[in-house]
Order: C-alpha cells, then structure tokens, then sequence
C-alpha cells in the first residue's frame, strides 16, 4: 500500500521534518491508517525518540505554542494554524490497573517497540518522513483484508482497556479503500463475546463517547449489527436485549423488534438520528399483547419508550438537552402524518416546534424503511408540512392572555382561564390568520353570547 505524502498539510509536516532532524519521528496510529485507506484524517499525531522535554524547548524555539497535554505519557501538542499535532516520546506501558491507564509508562528505544503496545494492527503502523511504511504487525495487510484484529492476544488487549472492545465493534463501520466494511478476526469476536461484561467497568462517559462515533461512522449499520450480535450493546442498554429476536407478530412489521431498530438506526441521516432510530420502538417488548386473532399490538409504547430513553441516556450522561430532544422524539414518533388534519399538524408545529417537526418527519421515513417499506406519501407529506410551517407565525402564542380573558369573560383566577385558552388555542390551530386579538376577543364574546353549552368546560 503506497501514501501520498501530498495529502499531509504543509503544516504538518513542517513540524514532523523539523523534528526529525533531531531524531527519528514518525506519523503513527489513525492519520496512518486513514492515508492508507485514502479518507480524511482527523488527528496527527507523531511519534518520537525526542524527549518531552526536547520538543518543549524546540516547539517554543520555532515559535510555536505548546501544550503539555500529556506529560505523564509523554506527550505534548504542538499547535499549527491548522490545528493540534500531537507529539508523543517512543514508549512501553506497564501493566494496567484501572482498566484505562497504563500504572507505569517508560520510554523505549525504538518504533517498533512503541507500536508494541498499541491496540489493533491497522493502528500500529507507523510512516517515515521518506514515505516508508513500518508495518511489524501487518496492519496494512489487514487494512486490505478489511479486518480488525489485535496487536497480541485480544484476551491482553482487552483486559487492559475494555473499552477496546467497543473500539473494535465502531472501527467495523470504516470505510475502506474499496468500501467494504470491516469485519472483526474470529479470535477476537469469540474474546469480545465472552468479556463482554467487562465493559461494565467503563465509564458511562466513555461508553457515549465511544458510541456516538460508531453512530457516524460510514458503515455504521454494519457496525451496529456486530455491536448486537456480540452482545456488547446488551450489556451497555439491559432493556435492549428483551428485543432481541422479539417476533411481532404483526403483518405491518416483518423483522423482530432489534432487527427493525438495527435497520431503522441504520436508515438515519446524522448520528443523534441513528441514536434515535435505535430507541424507538424500544419499549415494544414490555408493552406487547395479542387480541384473539394472534395479532401482535403494542399500546402505549411511545409514551413508555421515551421513559425508557430518559433512563438510558442519562446513563450514558447525555447532556439533558439532548435527553429531551430524543425522547420527544420517540414519545412522537407514532403521529399519523399521512392522515393527519392541518389543523393536528399546525398544533405539533407550535407545541414541538419547526426544527423537531423536521426530525419527526425524517424518523418517519427511517421507520418505513426499517419495517421494510417505502413511504410512499413521503413527498406529498413533507411538502405540505413545510407549507404549513411557512404560514405559521414567527410568534406562536396568542395574542390575548389570561388576564384578557378574565375581562371579557367575566372570570376569576383558575382553571375555567386555562380552559379557556384552550378553546382559544384549538380555534387558532385551524386558521392562524385569527390569531389577532381583535378575532379572538371576537370569537369568547360569540361563545358567551351562544350560551353555556359553547363555553369551554372546567377540567375534571
């Protein structure tokens, strides 16, 4: 396999080469194995036989800024226009007692033996200044192979860092040089399966982390498969594995329950979608009951799935925007769109608003699409919704309040005011061109005029 070094930034590698002629230094891990398959690299990170120290007082010396990101494990970023370049001194780890960090770092001799301690081959590659590829664990081949294995035995690997094992799964979801997705060794998919519990151990943070990249990935559906199969996502969600296999018995719906989450997920334009798309019929299981006929139904699952997303996510301690924004999604996800009255939409728009509506509506499509399908009033939907948002108001209340409904009405403060606005808010839903005070002192002065029987009643 052959790098183009003209794809490195200029400012790259004029810190890579300026280094190197101090000591040997050599672009490692992800940025390798990215020119390698020919993708955009994120991180550049360099490894060195150059002290901390030694880049410190250089990075300065050529006017850099620099940032002891990682004195402990010998690294340093050095900062470019175009971002962090990550320098880190050759090293041997000790051995690992949090199941995160080595106890013990001590800096090595060479590359080979810095590459030795790495996580998996396709990562434990190393590139030269003259373009040389050093590859002791045959990283590229497996790179050409489309094949996640471990540097060592996956059993040492994992023990070290169980989070590796969920790294394994996200790295299925590459794209390769030729756009196959990856597949893990059989060694390591048995050792993955069976010290799955491990990852117990992980922190929640990491374990979002972690997920949400494998959730951007471009073969994330393919990852999200072997994240199932191997248990590990069982594990991280213990309400997902009551969907595993769950037949529906439903004409609608023609996969198991996880097999329509796996294939709605992977339907999902954007990450937070796919996440979305993997939690929304979650609560299936748990709400699943047959009528006499055989047929599957499962009442009420949109409003427990969204409890249920609320659980899972603040246990991966998602930020409480995002908890909300998911699970008003899943607790919506049911809303008839094809049948739906302008008036109903109208009300979703302003109660949600216009950016989750569009969500909505995508989440829609991703169902169809999981159970099977096509949705066919997809384009008819979505362009009389946007119809409907480009007549909605900037403002969405109305515009009379409580206190103008106690003077037309004649009413105290409580909950015949609250109904009232009610009455008043469904009124406007149907046409929001009345939503004017004028109208709507209009329309409560007709109610009253018409009688008792018109007037909004007191909730029970």
């Amino acid at each position: 396999m052959h790098v183009d070094m003209s794809d490195i930034p200029t400012e790259v590698s004029t810190v890579w080469n300026a280094l190197d002629t101090k000591g040997p230094t050599y672009l490692v891990g992800g940025a390798v194995r990215d020119l390698l398959r020919e993708s955009t690299v994120h991180d550049w990170d360099l490894a060195t036989s150059l002290s901390p120290d030694d880049v410190i007082t250089w990075g300065h010396s050529a006017g850099y800024r620099v940032v002891p990101t990682g004195l402990d494990f010998g690294t340093v970023s050095i900062i470019t226009a175009t971002g962090p370049v990550e320098v880190t001194t050759f090293r041997r780890d000790g051995r690992y007692l949090d199941g995160r960090h080595p106890a013990s770092v001590s800096f090595a001799a060479t590359i080979e033996e810095d590459l030795a301690r790495r996580d998996f081959t396709i990562n434990a590659m190393a590139l030269g200044t003259d373009g040389a590829l050093i590859d002791p664990f045959g990283g590229a081949s497996d790179l050409t192979r489309c094949r996640i294995t471990t540097v060592g035995t996956p059993e040492e690997r994992f023990k070290e860092d169980p989070l590796r094992m969920l790294r394994a799964v996200r790295l299925i979801g590459l794209k390769s040089a030729n756009n196959h997705p990856f597949t893990l060794d059989p060694v390591v998919y048995e050792t993955l399966s069976r010290l799955k519990p491990l990852i117990a151990n992980v922190s929640a943070e990491r374990h979002r982390l972690e997920l949400m990249k494998l959730l951007g990935q471009p073969h994330a559906a393919e990852a999200l498969a072997w994240f199932s199969k191997s248990g590990l996502l069982g594990v991280l969600w213990p309400e997902w594995v009551a969907t595993q296999t769950f037949d529906q018995h439903n004409p609608h719906h023609r996969y198991p329950v996880d097999e329509h989450l796996l294939r709605t997920a992977a339907a999902g334009p954007t990450p937070f979608l796919r996440l979305v798309g993997l939690l929304h019929d979650i609560a299936k299981p748990s709400c699943f009951w047959q009528s006499e006929d055989g047929v599957g139904h499962f009442h009420n699952h949109d409003h427990v799935g969204a409890k249920y997303t609320h659980h899972i996510l603040q246990r991966m301690r998602f930020d409480n925007a995002t908890v909300e924004r998911a699970a008003t999604l899943v607790e919506h996800h049911l809303f008839p769109w094809d049948v739906a009255q302008d008036k109903a939409i109208r009300r979703t728009i302003r109660e949600l608003g216009k950016g989750t509506v569009l969500e909505l509506l995508e989440l829609r499509r991703m169902d169809v699409i999981g159970a099977g399908y096509r949705w066919d009033a997809e384009t008819a939907v979505k362009s009389r919704v946007q119809h409907l948002m480009e007549e909605a108001p900037a403002e969405r209340r109305l515009a009379v309040n409580g206190r103008d409904i106690m003077q037309v009405a004649g009413l105290s403060p409580g909950p015949a005011v609250g109904a009232f606005l009610r009455r008043l808010q469904d009124w406007v839903d149907e046409d929001p061109r009345r939503n004017t005070r004028e109208a709507l002192v209009e329309q409560m002065a007709r109610w009253l005029v018409e009688g008792q029987d018109s007037l909004p009643k007191k909730p029970r």
